[in-house]
């Protein structure tokens, strides 16, 4: 915990660790958005506009409860996001042999 650190040294072993964790959950968020675009029927209804504003008001949502700046958490939302849904196109044409596959990116 930050407050149980004792020098610079731990601030930064603990950051680091952190810097791990969200490295692995976007790892796994990435799992999850490819494994949706099995169920997209077309590549055009991968972007659904409806869902990322919904997921974005979720977010701020969040940010407003926790006390947290609620513009640099939207902001960093939908650039995930943004990066995710463009992921998912790929991944998308990669499993119906529509892609070349330099394009696909893990």
């Amino acid at each position: 915990m930050p407050r149980d650190c004792t020098s610079l040294n731990d601030v930064r072993v603990g950051i680091d660790s952190l810097d791990r964790q969200i490295f692995e959950a976007l790892r796994q968020r990435l799992e999850y958005v490819k494994a949706a675009a099995q169920f997209k029927p077309s590549e055009e209804s991968i972007p659904a506009p409806e869902r990322v504003l919904t997921m974005l008001a979720e977010r701020r949502e969040l940010a407003e409860a926790a006390g947290y700046n609620v513009a640099f958490t939207e902001e960093l939302f939908r650039q995930i996001i943004e990066w995710n849904i463009q992921q998912q196109i790929l991944h998308w044409r990669a499993t119906r042999g529509q892609a070349n596959p330099t394009e696909v990116q893990a």
